[in-house]
């Protein structure tokens, strides 16, 4: 059964193998962590409690979209319990990846939908998420979940001038 849990031992394995499909297929929209380099459940156990954070990040809970039957780790998506000004502008509540080997098949849709549900539980009352302009997969998973274009705006990330999408949503 497909389902969003919260991270877990149990997946770890597979998390890593998708880590390494992002590497190898050189993939830089979403960066699952490197499991291998430190302990990242105290990483979410963080952010959740919202302790130990760098400057600028806020609390979030990360949810994972498992296949329970295969031991199987799909995707990673994380709610952010609030926004700064920076997020408004690049990144939003809801962050995302689905393993590479598993894009178009309809996952990325699926567990944005289950993470909406999430973020209604924690008192969001209107989702911004964005994306890269050129990013039609993630814009795409977000129309099919009922999030409208609000606007298209230019941000300057890593040093480069890019025109980000930025979508909203009454939940």
């Amino acid at each position: 059964m497909i389902a969003l849990v919260k991270p877990c031992e149990k997946y770890l394995q597979s998390y890593i193998e998708a880590y390494d499909e992002y590497k190898q297929n050189d993939v830089k929209t979403y960066a699952f962590d490197d499991a291998r380099a430190y302990n990242i459940f105290e990483k979410y156990d963080n952010y959740r409690h919202e302790r130990n954070l760098k400057p600028n990040r806020v609390g979030s809970d990360y949810y994972w979209l498992v296949d329970e039957d295969k031991n199987y780790f799909i995707g990673e998506i994380s709610i952010r319990h609030r926004l700064t000004d920076d997020l408004k502008r690049y990144g939003g509540h809801i962050g995302y990846g689905i393993r590479f080997s598993e894009w178009n098949k309809g996952y990325g849709t699926l567990m944005l939908r289950l993470a909406l549900e999430k973020a209604k539980n924690l008192g969001i009352t209107t989702v911004l998420i964005t994306c890269n302009d050129g990013n039609h997969g993630s814009a795409k998973v977000m129309e099919n979940n009922g999030l409208v274009l609000q606007d298209k705006i230019s941000n300057i990330v890593n040093g480069h001038t890019i025109t980000t999408r930025r979508y909203t949503k009454q939940i």
